[in-house]
């Protein structure tokens, strides 16, 4: 699962704040994340793919500590966090992995480096744990789907 999204990158400063409407990169990820949900119900989104430029705002958006970057490396176009904690054993930079996301901060949404998707474009997925199907969630019981219909009426 998942939704691409759009933004101009060249609106935002160089702490993360949209100069024409004064809004926070991260409240238009927050904006992001909801739609992902209302589409998706009950998922949430646990992966966030861009390029270095986003991920450069991004970092901007965050106190780090100097060499901290946020978003991992594909490896072989597959999320491989294992390689990357390899990588980061010999680098200067130190790689962060994963925000919390806006809805629920002790749910992680993993930070991935694409640089096959152009600047100003967000992917936000749904990515299983695995790829076997034990590891997918089970379907919602209809009294859930009700529920998400009664809210959207």
């Amino acid at each position: 699962m998942e939704r691409h999204y759009k933004f101009i990158r060249c609106d935002f400063n160089e702490n993360g704040t949209n100069i024409r409407d004064v809004k926070f990169f991260l409240d238009l990820l927050e904006e992001w994340e909801l739609d992902f949900h209302d589409h998706y119900f009950p998922f949430f989104t646990n992966s966030l793919f861009a390029n270095s430029s986003t991920m450069t705002l991004l970092n901007n958006c965050f106190v780090l500590e100097p060499g901290e970057d946020c978003g991992m490396e594909l490896i072989n176009s597959e999320i491989d966090i294992n390689t990357n904690l390899e990588i980061d054993k010999h680098s200067k930079k130190q790689t962060i992995y994963a925000i919390g996301s806006r809805l629920d901060e002790d749910e992680p949404i993993l930070l991935v480096r694409d640089e096959t998707i152009m600047d100003g474009n967000v992917i936000l997925k749904w990515v299983p744990d695995g790829h076997e199907e034990e590891d997918c969630p089970d379907i919602p019981v209809e009294t859930e789907k009700r529920k998400h219909d009664e809210q959207i009426a």
